[in-house]
C-alpha cells in the first residue's frame, strides 16, 4: 500500500492510495497485530477506514466490543446503521481498550444494502459493517 509496484517491481509510493477500505478484523481487546502499518498508512496520508465488526458467537457486542485493528486510535472505525437511522443490533461498540477513545468514530447505512456479488450481478439484503465501511471510505475519497 506504501509503494505499489509496477509490472518491473520498482515501488512507486506517488502511486500510495488516499484511503483503504478494509472489512476484516480480529477479537476485541487489546492486540497489535497489525498497528505499526496502521500507523505507517497514517504517516503517509493514507486513510485507514475499518468495518467496526459485527456481533458473533465469540463477541456477543455491548461496551467495548468493537474489533481490532478498527479499535486502534489510528483507525476509523465505522459502524452501522438501519433504515431508521438507528445503530444496527449486530454492529460492534465502542469504547477502545486503548485509553477510552470513542468507536466507532461515525456510523453509516448497513443493513438491507444492495450490493456487487460475484457474476457482476447485484443483490440486495446484505447486512454488517463491512456494508457501511464503503459510505465512510467513498466520502473521503471525494
Amino acid at each position: 500500500m506504501l509503494a505499489p509496484k509496477d509490472s518491473n517491481g520498482v515501488p512507486h509510493p506517488e502511486m500510495a492510495p488516499d484511503v483503504v477500505n478494509n472489512s476484516w478484523g480480529g477479537g476485541p481487546g487489546v492486540d497489535d497485530w497489525y498497528k505499526t502499518i496502521i500507523t505507517n498508512w497514517r504517516a503517509a496520508n493514507i486513510f485507514p477506514e475499518f468495518s467496526a465488526g459485527n456481533t458473533t458467537p465469540y463477541n456477543p457486542g455491548g461496551p467495548g466490543s468493537v474489533a481490532n485493528p478498527a479499535n486502534y486510535p489510528e483507525s476509523f472505525a465505522t459502524g452501522a446503521t438501519d433504515i431508521n437511522n438507528k445503530i444496527a443490533g449486530f454492529s460492534l461498540r465502542g469504547p477502545s481498550p486503548y485509553g477510552g477513545i470513542q468507536k466507532p468514530e461515525v456510523s453509516a447505512p448497513g443493513v438491507n444494502i444492495r450490493s456487487s456479488v460475484p457474476g457482476s450481478e447485484y443483490e440486495g439484503g446484505w447486512n454488517g459493517t463491512s456494508m457501511a465501511g464503503p459510505h465512510t471510505s467513498g466520502l473521503v475519497a471525494l
